[in-house]
């Protein structure tokens, strides 16, 4: 079995990043809000100085156009979930990781209670403690994914481009234990799409950039060195004693030995190292060899989505708030593709300003169930549009856990033509729906009952082209002549004003209902012009429709 191992080195700071649309921001900062330190930087606040542990207002000294964003220990288990989400298109089996960056807040906050967390965090890591999972580190089980993706080669290409698209630096590596490729990821190179590269070069500088190309063509060695499965034996030997996930105690003491590499620690007698170092380590480097199994929990994808987005602005209209929605709804249209699901109603909050003031809860309705972000976003702006803000919105929350398979494709196979018309004719009264409210667009399906006015009823617009079921279907009127325009009630109609042309056609009310009724109803031509539907009772004829 082959486990892929994609390392993220500033994962949770990126997912803000991707999520806030910052990725052509040049100088972006992750701040703990108490202690209002740097956790994280980019490249460019690196190159102006910007070190993590440095205040904000030293790095807003160092670039005053530096973008602030707070970090929140909650939004790591959605950006843990996000990663999870779209990498279980390549593998059903994906372990989720564990953030580093939540671990180092935590210590910041029990670090303020003093000697308690010292004793505490002694207490519980010990000097013989390891850790059999890296932070910051997916796994994946792609040995069954082969066939699939037409090799496994193409599968790692595909995922580092996918993660490159993101916006996430990765670094990748293949081994045959989940704990080996997580190690080896730890010492791999930032995965790039190399062949690109040196295409670019080649044709915008042609030959006289043969030392960039060789760097490019040696850096593109190195990285297929760490995902290729069959020769990582010999980089599992020379991994260096301080990456293992051991306690700082144990890794000071290897060192103090003369160990450097992992390949020494394993050539000493197993039962000297078990006496000296306990026996958690002996476990860790038989899971590293493989020659005892290490469990794994998967992810499971949750039966409902909720994603929550703190702005880095106070919105003041509605059309503010469709920029950053833009990307969460991208977001809930690929959750929906890979679980085949549509979505019929997206529960939306906005936060205020004021924390006091309860915030905005819209619901907004999707009739036919929707799953293409475009058509999520078009109707979910319709409806935002009738709303009316209070206060500055700072705060983003979007939720859904009413779903509807996903059928559209099947249609669209057999019956194109049709399909296309019928989308248009949905979209139709969506958007209306959408424009007047819910209450005012409905549907009308047929009632068993033989009074034309009592016949037919209003209904939600979702029920629109359903199949009804055998004992649904009402035959009462099947071949029947009908106007589509019935009056409200029906009104009395001198004998001159019309001619009878067709019937009469006897509808009556069954003898055990309380309102009886005896109705001869005809097809006739009106004086003023135009096809008629009239009724004759004992009182008279009476006029109840029109034919158009």
């Amino acid at each position: 079995m082959l486990w892929l191992a994609a390392y993220y080195p500033q994962w949770a700071f990126q997912y803000l990043r991707y999520l806030h649309q910052q990725q052509s921001t040049d100088g972006c900062v992750l701040f703990e809000p108490k202690s209002l330190q740097v956790l994280a930087c980019d490249h460019s606040a690196t190159q102006s100085g910007i070190r993590c542990g440095m205040s904000i207002s030293t790095a807003q000294s160092l670039l005053a156009e530096v973008v602030l964003i707070e970090f929140d220990v909650h939004v790591t288990q959605q950006a843990s979930d996000w990663l999870c989400q779209w990498s279980y298109a390549f593998s059903a089996r994906v372990a989720p990781l564990h953030c580093s960056l939540a671990a180092q807040y935590a210590k910041q906050e029990l670090t303020n209670d003093g000697a308690v967390f010292n004793q505490s965090l002694v207490k519980k890591a010990g000097k013989f403690s390891v850790n059999e999972f890296v932070d910051d580190c997916l796994v994946l089980e792609v040995s069954s994914m082969g066939l699939v993706f037409d090799g496994i080669d193409n599968l790692v290409q595909q995922y580092g481009q996918k993660a490159l698209a993101l916006g996430l630096d990765v670094q990748l590596a293949i081994a045959e234990t989940p704990l080996a490729a997580q190690l080896l990821a730890l010492q791999a190179p930032i995965f790039s799409s190399l062949s690109d590269s040196l295409h670019k070069v080649f044709l915008e500088q042609g030959y006289q950039s043969n030392e960039k190309a060789s760097e490019l063509e040696q850096q593109a060695d190195l990285q297929n060195r760490y995902l290729q499965h069959e020769h990582n034996c010999l980089l599992l030997d020379t991994l260096p004693i301080k990456a293992l996930p051991v306690s700082n105690y144990l890794s000071e003491a290897f060192v103090n030995m003369g160990l450097h590499t992992l390949s020494m620690l394993t050539a000493l007698p197993e039962k000297d190292l078990g006496q000296r170092f306990g026996k958690p380590l002996l476990q860790l480097l038989t899971k590293i060899s493989g020659k005892l199994p290490q469990p794994m929990q998967y992810f499971e994808p949750a039966s409902h989505y909720q994603q929550k987005l703190t702005l880095l602005y106070e919105v003041e209209s509605m059309l503010g708030i469709i920029f950053p929605l833009r990307r969460m709804l991208d977001d809930l249209a690929s959750y929906l593709v890979q679980r085949q699901w549509a979505l019929q109603t997206l529960s939306l909050s906005l936060g205020y300003r004021d924390r006091e003031l309860a915030p905005l809860e819209l619901t907004i309705y999707y009739p036919f169930a929707e799953h293409r972000s475009a058509e999520l976003l078009s109707l979910c702006r319709m409806q935002l549009e009738r709303v009316t803000l209070y206060q500055p919105v700072v705060e983003l929350c979007i939720y859904a856990n009413k779903f509807a398979p996903i059928t559209q494709g099947q249609t669209h196979l057999l019956t194109h033509a049709k399909a296309g018309k019928n989308d248009a004719g949905r979209y139709l009264l969506s958007s209306l729906q959408a424009r007047l409210g819910s209450d005012k667009v409905k549907g009308i399906a047929s009632v068993s009952e033989h009074l034309p006015e009592h016949s037919w009823q209003s209904t939600t617009l979702n029920s629109i082209g359903k199949v009804q079921t055998r004992q649904q279907e009402h035959t009462l009127s099947f071949g029947a002549c009908r106007p589509f325009w019935l009056l409200a009630q029906p009104e009395v109609i001198a004998r001159t004003e019309f001619e009878l042309l067709k019937g009469p056609e006897r509808l009556q009310t069954h003898w055990w209902q309380q309102a009886y009724y005896c109705r001869d109803y005809y097809i006739a031509s009106h004086v003023d012009g135009g096809l008629c539907w009239v009724y004759q009772e004992q009182e008279g004829f009476y006029l109840h429709g029109w034919f158009s």
